[in-house]
């Protein structure tokens, strides 16, 4: 039987300190606070239901 060389292996977390690091990485993009999200929601809801109501669509 011939076992074929393989690169370092690659895993995921094993331990506690390695997934707080995984979480702590910082990404890019747009930082939206959970406040703006829900606000957002709301208005837009509210456009929604206004448009049915005085529109009739």
């Amino acid at each position: 039987m011939v076992k074929l060389k393989r690169g370092p292996a690659v895993s995921g977390p094993s331990s506690a300190l390695g997934i707080m690091r995984f979480f702590d990485a910082d990404t890019a993009g747009p930082k939206l606070s959970p406040e703006f999200v829900i606000g957002v929601c709301v208005v837009l809801i509210l456009v929604v239901v206004g448009a049915k109501i005085f529109l009739g669509i």
